[in-house]
């Protein structure tokens, strides 16, 4: 059974330097509610951090999210993603990290406690054994941002 999947790039606004724009990728289980949504920040935005900002990033992601996999999301996980393509400079290897957020009267709120680092393979296993396409592979498949 294949799963409600979405893909796409979308625009967000960092609290405090503007707006951005990211690729979101997420799974969605219909038979529990839950949903996995991976955002990488993208060297060509211009404006980075979203580990620094991630409440917003979910705020604006949120509703594609409803819109493209389900208006009935019971839970929802959010994986920042990192790698050569968040920074045109030398980078690390590639990063997946569990965010944790708590929700608000108006949106999210972050809340760094509970951040944890994810392994590519347990990242594979929350998109049901489908493991990401390489970014740059992504990126050349979607049209442009709107």
């Amino acid at each position: 059974m294949s799963l409600p999947q979405t893909t796409q790039l979308f625009r967000w606004r960092h609290r405090l330097n503007g707006e951005a724009f990211s690729l979101l990728r997420a799974v969605y289980d219909p038979a529990t509610g839950q949903a996995v949504a991976v955002v990488s920040e993208l060297a060509d935005s211009p404006v980075h951090g979203i580990t620094y900002d991630f409440a917003d990033v979910a705020d604006a992601a949120l509703p594609l999210l409803r819109a493209h996999l389900s208006p009935h999301l019971a839970s929802l996980l959010w994986i920042a993603h990192f790698g050569d393509f968040s920074s045109f400079d030398p980078g690390g290897p590639e990063t997946f990290t569990a965010i944790t957020l708590k929700v608000a009267e108006n949106g999210y709120r972050d809340d760094d406690r509970g951040d944890r680092r994810l392994t590519a393979g347990e990242v594979t296993r929350l998109f049901h054994g489908h493991p990401l396409a390489p970014v740059p592979e992504v990126l050349a498949g979607l049209g442009p941002l709107t």
